[in-house]
């Protein structure tokens, strides 16, 4: 057991000396994971074309974008 916690500890230091030497890689990939969080589209609650029709011919401004997956 003893052995076991050795191996942690050093694989503690291992992991805190990989963050020092990459902190401006682990930043960068921070900041690009928070960006997408931040700014990705939501999912839209209208399910089906009725929905869709209903929105459009509402009166108000509608924003419509189109996705293809292929």
């Amino acid at each position: 057991m003893r052995a076991f916690g050795q191996w942690l500890v050093e694989l503690g230091r291992g992991v805190v000396r990989a963050m020092r030497s990459n902190w401006l890689l682990l930043l960068m990939l921070g900041a690009i994971g928070v960006a997408y969080l931040a700014l990705r589209t939501p999912a839209s609650p209208v399910a089906s074309v009725a929905e869709v029709d209903a929105v459009l011919s509402g009166g108000q401004p509608a924003l419509v974008e189109f996705f293809s997956n292929t």
